[in-house]
């Protein structure tokens, strides 16, 4: 995949994203909303380490970025990752105060938008991890087939934050999008 195919990709999903947030107060997301629902709350045994992951990724991504450098093939994926991973982040950031979606915590409504100062879409957690391992997949499935199997960490995050009520399930949608 070029850049410049990357770059359109990129578009098109910040594109998608921005679009779901601003047309669901208008009408997305209503009780009739067949996607977000609240789940009954588990953030204990393999959930508790929801926060760890995005948080591990992003310190293994910029330690190896520093010690790698952009010389070879993997310190440039580990640049790559950094910084789709901060990009993710700030934009995740920005459409959350934005947003201001009230979290499945706060209420058992999910068209509870513009609310309060920061909300819930989309998630940080998801776009950050999506962000970090999505360089590395397609940089290296096609050599490596195992490497595919980083799919499992934002999917992890994804449940992990529905099931601790901290997220929608179209919040971590819109977070893998991103």
């Amino acid at each position: 995949m070029s850049q410049g195919d990357a770059s359109t990709l990129s578009i098109l999903a910040l594109m998608t994203v921005i679009a779901s947030a601003l047309l669901a107060p208008n009408g997305a997301a209503h009780a009739d909303n067949f996607v977000d629902h609240r789940v009954p709350k588990d953030n204990g045994g393999i959930y508790q380490l929801q926060d760890a992951v995005p948080i591990a990724l992003a310190l293994l991504t910029a330690g190896c970025a520093l010690w790698e450098g952009t010389e070879n093939r993997v310190g440039k994926t580990c640049w790559e990752g950094g910084e789709s991973g901060a990009a993710s982040l700030a934009i995740s950031e920005g459409l959350q105060l934005l947003t201001r979606r009230e979290s499945p915590a706060t209420t058992n409504e999910p068209n509870h938008w513009f609310k309060g100062s920061k909300g819930s879409f989309p998630s940080n957690h998801v776009s950050l991890t999506t962000g970090v391992v999505t360089p590395f997949i397609l940089q290296y499935a096609h050599d490596e087939p195992w490497i595919a199997a980083l799919a499992i960490l934002p999917v992890y995050e994804m449940v992990s934050r529905v099931k601790a009520r901290e997220h929608w399930q179209s919040d971590v949608i819109a977070g893998a999008a991103l």
